[in-house]
């Protein structure tokens, strides 16, 4: 009983760092972003055809269970990603426009417009209760968005440009901004690094030398390490990288590749679940070993 319950618990082991589906149907095209409430999952998905820059209005917003099931919360948007969830307001990046909308009702609430500044703006964290920040890739900038009843876009000034700026999350406790870029002119030469707010000038950091198509950025539990997806091609080669903030070690956390591994987000029990985009699914991967 002993050898089989040990090779009963390796097994089990083995399943708990492969890549899970989460989504039990194809209701999805393209999906760009994952955000949760550790209730449901939020998926912003571009589309069908998968054009992050076309306003053709057949972009998304689903409400996904835990089973697997989902339902559209919002719908009529052009190319929504960099789902992000601040005081139960799903915010996404659609273009051209930061939108908001209520996670329970699916009520709009948010509709701050950034023509012509930039038409692809990507992902977003929040600094503070009341401020976002948008990364625009086309122009490799990032954006400040102030909530108010009046809410106001402006440009966040830095040195060091990031080509192909996308993925972003904010630690309020060191007050550093971590950006990584997907690169410019079609090529894997994206950066991943960090701008201290608290800085009075703003600079660009990069924390490796290793270059990529860096999309989703994350920070784990103890803000100790960072979880970068790089594309590597567009093809299914992706892959989820972990960066030890004290050492810079790169390391890769998967095995099997993932196709387009864009936007993701970590649960509560500090899994990335991560939006597959060019396959239309949803993966849940145990980043924990």
């Amino acid at each position: 009983m002993k050898r089989i319950s040990v090779m009963a618990f390796i097994l089990m082991a083995g399943q708990t760092f492969a890549q899970q589906k989460l989504n039990n149907s194809a209701f999805m095209h393209a999906p760009e972003s994952v955000a949760t409430d550790n209730n449901n999952y939020y998926i912003a998905d571009i589309g069908e055809g998968g054009n992050p820059t076309k306003k053709d209005g057949n972009g998304s917003i689903f409400r996904m269970d835990k089973k697997g099931n989902g339902s559209i919360l919002a719908k009529g948007l052009d190319a929504p990603k960099g789902a992000f969830i601040l005081h139960h307001t799903l915010f996404v990046a659609d273009i051209d426009k930061v939108k908001g909308y209520d996670i329970v009702t699916g009520a709009q609430l948010y509709n701050v417009d950034f023509a012509p500044a930039t038409a692809f703006l990507n992902d977003i964290a929040a600094i503070n209760d009341t401020t976002l920040v948008v990364s625009a890739t086309d122009v490799n900038k990032l954006f400040l968005v102030h909530l108010s009843k009046h809410p106001r876009m402006e440009e966040l000034v830095y040195t060091n440009p990031i080509k192909g700026t996308n993925g972003v999350v904010y630690d309020a406790h060191t007050k550093k901004l971590y950006v990584c870029g997907f690169g410019g002119d079609n090529k894997p030469d994206g950066q991943i690094g960090y701008i201290d707010m608290a800085a009075t000038e703003k600079v660009f950091k990069p924390l490796t030398s290793r270059p990529g198509y860096y999309d989703g950025i994350a920070l784990t539990a103890h803000n100790t390490q960072l979880i970068i997806s790089d594309w590597v091609a567009f093809e299914k080669k992706g892959i989820l990288l972990k960066l030890d903030l004290a050492s810079g070690k790169v390391t890769t956390l998967n095995e099997e590749p993932v196709a387009g591994p864009a936007d993701f987000t970590l649960d509560a029990a500090g899994a990335a679940i991560v939006p597959a985009m060019l396959e239309g699914n949803i993966l849940r991967y145990n980043i924990s070993k």
